[in-house]
């Protein structure tokens, strides 16, 4: 078999590449008893139209309906008589099919997880069934107040366009979607350029190679994603609920996936809001007491990103909150971290992918990650080597892109809590 070998520097991981540009990820692990397998397709709901929202998230559903020549109940039999954990996920740009089993099923589940992505049966008469079943989620995720104040804050970032739309899709998107076009999107999107299988853990290798060579070369190639760049948004969405708390996303504009300063915003966002020891949480709720749960996140794709604040607190002292978040924003734009302050992130970040590194499921997905967004495999001393190079000067002149950009906002709460929303983005 024509292919080529890629060996890491720091650890055993191959990566076979095969003719139509299918690729395998090969990462063993011999003193665990398990394995994670899965197979990864660059394709997401970005990849969408405004008339077709949620299809690659109803087709992952579809999926689970009959695939690789076995029927719906099979499949989780299949998975489950063997001890094994079955799940999929479809995000912005990328959707996965994955199994956790033990390590002599290994081969097994990787071959159904093939199934699941690249041969699904899409029965017809299943469609409706699941597309109630969708639609019961987005319902789902609409009563969750948490979960509808982020839905709002990506639309409010990344206003028309398909990274500011649910991935879930609407129900009158939904109900437009037949066969044809969950076909249709198969062909252009599931194509072997865009695939890649990964497995870690405890396995065979050789079985391994022999389901990747059965299920990724008979894959016809195809076109790479054309991702047109979303333009950043200004201003608040807001949603009136009669709750005890508001719930409010803060945000502002960040690097992308695929920029070194992703270092410097990840140390942003640990200093800012990723612990108990973080300037929001002292602030915030350990010295003004107003509010049990405040932090910050760090949001990338291909070609943007943002930062996110999340703060549910007394709708009374929503204003007072927003304002201390900004405040503390621009802030730290004009006087950068403390050294003792990068020295907590730093170790923080580094021990965060060293821990994740030691996990068969985690690394798994890794190395499709990695594929997808730098098209080569990282090792972990490249990245705690990067992490360490970061400067104060870099974490400030990341804040400072931040906050000199526009300024977004949402909110989900009573009606008094509201107007935190438009006073953060500038309305």
């Amino acid at each position: 078999m024509n292919k080529s070998l890629a060996h890491l520097n720091d650890d055993d991981r191959e990566l076979l590449v095969f003719p139509n540009g299918a690729r395998l990820v090969l990462d063993p692990m011999p003193h665990v008893r398990t394995a994670s397998v899965g197979v990864w397709i660059n394709a997401g709901a970005r990849d969408e139209t405004k008339s077709n929202n949620g299809i690659a998230h109803l087709l992952e559903h579809m999926a689970f309906k009959g695939a690789g020549g076995l029927g719906a109940l099979e499949l989780v039999q299949s998975v489950e008589d063997r001890g094994a954990i079955l799940n999929a996920s479809t995000s912005y740009e990328r959707t996965g099919f994955y199994i956790r089993s033990l390590a002599d099923d290994a081969a097994n589940m990787i071959g159904i997880a093939a199934g699941l992505a690249l041969d699904q049966h899409l029965p017809q008469d299943e469609l409706d069934r699941e597309r109630g079943v969708v639609l019961q989620e987005i319902g789902e995720a609409a009563d969750q107040a948490e979960d509808l104040v982020f839905e709002l804050a990506q639309s409010a970032s990344w206003p028309n366009h398909a990274v500011g739309r649910s991935v879930l899709g609407t129900e009158d998107t939904l109900a437009d979607i037949g066969i044809a076009q969950l076909k249709r999107f198969v062909e252009e999107h599931y194509v072997s350029n865009r695939i890649v299988m990964s497995v870690a853990g405890g396995f065979d290798r050789e079985e391994i190679i022999a389901q990747a060579e059965k299920w990724l070369l008979p894959l016809k190639v195809g076109e790479q994603p054309n991702r047109v760049t979303p333009k950043s948004g200004q201003g608040a969405m807001v949603r009136e609920r009669d709750t005890e708390q508001a719930h409010l996303v803060l945000s502002m504009s960040a690097p992308n996936s695929l920029t070194n300063d992703r270092f410097a915003a990840r140390l942003f966002e640990e200093i800012f809001g990723g612990g108990m020891s973080s300037r929001l949480y002292q602030e915030v709720r350990e010295k003004r007491g107003l509010a049990y749960t405040i932090d910050a996140e760090f949001d990338s794709y291909q070609d943007t990103g943002r930062f996110n604040v999340y703060c549910g607190c007394d709708p009374a002292d929503a204003s007072d909150v927003q304002k201390i978040v900004k405040d503390m924003w621009f802030e730290f734009a004009e006087k950068g971290p403390t050294q003792a302050e990068m020295k907590r992130a730093i170790a923080v970040q580094k021990a965060q992918f060293a821990m994740s590194s030691e996990g068969p499921a985690a690394r798994a997905s890794s190395g499709a990650y990695e594929l997808f967004t730098f098209n080569r495999l990282l090792n972990l001393s490249e990245v705690l080597q990067q992490i360490d190079q970061v400067t104060l000067e870099d974490v400030q002149a990341c804040v400072q892109s931040s906050v000199n950009d526009a300024r977004t906002a949402s909110c989900v709460g009573p009606a008094e809590a509201l107007d935190a929303a438009f006073e953060f983005s500038g309305d």
